[in-house]
C-alpha cells in the first residue's frame, strides 16, 4: 500500500499546486488595498510561525495512531497463545486538510471550515492497521489585535481501520476544539490548543471460526497542546544562513481517554486494555528552518528534532519513548492569505522499534 500512498500524495501535489497558481480569488482584496486588520494579523502570526502551529495535525493524528496500536497489541496478545515480544509500532500516514476561510464583516474574524482526510497505513507487523480517518471541523476566529488569536468551534470525526487477519476497529465522535495564538516579542510567541471529544468505539475481532467479539463502549478522549516557538534571522543568530528564518520550537501535549465499562457480545464486561483510563503525555524540541520568499514564491523548509514520551500507558508491548524527527517540505503564501503546504515528516524511535511518518498536502484557501 505504500506506493498507493505515494501516488496520492503527488497526485494531490499536482491539484494543489494548480489551485495554487490561478492567484487570488476576484473581490478578495482591491487592487493596490491593503488587506483587512485579520488578514494582517495571520500574515504577523505566520511570520511568527505561530500559523504553522495552530494548523499542523501532525502530533494530534500520531498520538491518535499510537494509541490505537497500543491498545490493538495488548488486545493480541491477551489472546490465547499469541506471542507476547515482538510488536512493532509503525505506520505511514498520507494527511490530506482542506481549509476555507471566509472573512466576517468587521475585518478581523473569520468562520474555518475544515476537512481532513487521513490515509493509515500500518507496516507488515505482529498487529497491522489501515483504513482511513475523517475530521471535520467549523470554528469561528478573532484577531483583536495583530498579535493575538483566539479560536472556538465543533467538530466531528471518524475512524474505520481494519485490523489486518483479526478485526475492525470504528469510533466516532463529536467535540468542542479551542486554540489561542499570542506572540509575545519580535522572537517568541504561544500556541495552545484544547478539545474535549465524545465518541464511542464499536471493536469486532474474529476470534476463531465463525466466532465474533464485539464491544461497543464509550470513548471520551481530552487532548491539551502548546508550543512555545520562536523567530530568528541572520541577523539574530549565528545559527540561521543568510536569507533564511529560524523556528525553534518547545512543545508539550497530554491525551487522556475516558473507557465506558460495557459487556461484549459474549456478557463479560470490561473498559479498555489497561482499564478505565489511558493517558499519553509527549515532550519535544524542534529546529525548523524556512527560506524567505516573497509572497507566490515557493518557500523551502526542513525540520530536525527530538521528542520524548513522558507517561504512555499503551506501551507495554510497544517500548519506544524517544524519537527523532526529521522533515522537510515547500509551502507558498499568497497575500490574500491562501496557501500551500507539501511536505514528509518521520518519527523514528531511537532503540529501532518505532516510526511514524506523514505525507501532508494541505491547502488553505479563502473566500
Amino acid at each position: 500500500m505504500k506506493s498507493t500512498l505515494w501516488g496520492a500524495a503527488l497526485a494531490v501535489a499536482q491539484v494543489s499546486c494548480a489551485v495554487a497558481q490561478d492567484g487570488p480569488p476576484p473581490g478578495a482584496m482591491p487592487p493596490g488595498g491593503m488587506p483587512p486588520p485579520g488578514a494582517m494579523a495571520q500574515i504577523n502570526l505566520g511570520n511568527a510561525g505561530l500559523m504553522a502551529s495552530y494548523y499542523n495535525a501532525d502530533y494530534f493524528g500520531t498520538v491518535q495512531f499510537r494509541s490505537g496500536n497500543g491498545r490493538a497489541a495488548i488486545g493480541a496478545a491477551d489472546e490465547p497463545g499469541a506471542p507476547q515480544s515482538g510488536y512493532k509500532d509503525k505506520a505511514t500516514s498520507l494527511v490530506v486538510p482542506l481549509n476555507l476561510m471566509h472573512a466576517l464583516p468587521d475585518g478581523q474574524s473569520y468562520l474555518r471550515f475544515n476537512l481532513t482526510g487521513t490515509l493509515a497505513d500500518g507496516a507488515d507487523e505482529l498487529v497491522e492497521m489501515d483504513g482511513p480517518i475523517t475530521r471535520l471541523e467549523a470554528q469561528y476566529l478573532t484577531f483583536p489585535d495583530p498579535n493575538t488569536m483566539y479560536a472556538a468551534g465543533i467538530f466531528v470525526e471518524k475512524t474505520d481501520l481494519e485490523i489486518i487477519g483479526a478485526g475492525t476497529l470504528v469510533r466516532e465522535g463529536i467535540g468542542l476544539r479551542f486554540d489561542m495564538l499570542k506572540k509575545f516579542n519580535d522572537h517568541w510567541g504561544m500556541s495552545a490548543r484544547a478539545e474535549y471529544s465524545w465518541g464511542e468505539t464499536d471493536l469486532s475481532l474474529d476470534i476463531g471460526p465463525g466466532m465474533v467479539l464485539q464491544h461497543v463502549q464509550g470513548d471520551d478522549r481530552l487532548y491539551l497542546q502548546t508550543e512555545l516557538v520562536g523567530t530568528f534571522t541572520a541577523e539574530d543568530s549565528g545559527m540561521v544562513p543568510q536569507g533564511w528564518v529560524m523556528h525553534p520550537a518547545f512543545g508539550a501535549l497530554f491525551q487522556r481517554s475516558y473507557l465506558e465499562t460495557t459487556a461484549n457480545s459474549f456478557g463479560a464486561p470490561s473498559s479498555g486494555v489497561v482499564g478505565d483510563t489511558e493517558d499519553y503525555g509527549l515532550i519535544w524540541g524542534h529546529l525548523r528552518y524556512e527560506k524567505k520568499v516573497a509572497p507566490g514564491q515557493w518557500a523551502p523548509n526542513f525540520t530536525l528534532g527530538l521528542e520524548h514520551e513522558v507517561v504512555n500507558d499503551l506501551d507495554a508491548l510497544t517500548q519506544d519513548s524517544t524519537f527523532a524527527v526529521i522533515g522537510a517540505g515547500v509551502s507558498r503564501q499568497q497575500m490574500n492569505g491562501n496557501r500551500v503546504d507539501l511536505s514528509v515528516l518521520r518519527h523514528q524511535g531511537l532503540s529501532g522499534e518505532s516510526y511514524s511518518q506523514t505525507l501532508l498536502a494541505a491547502f488553505i484557501m479563502n473566500f
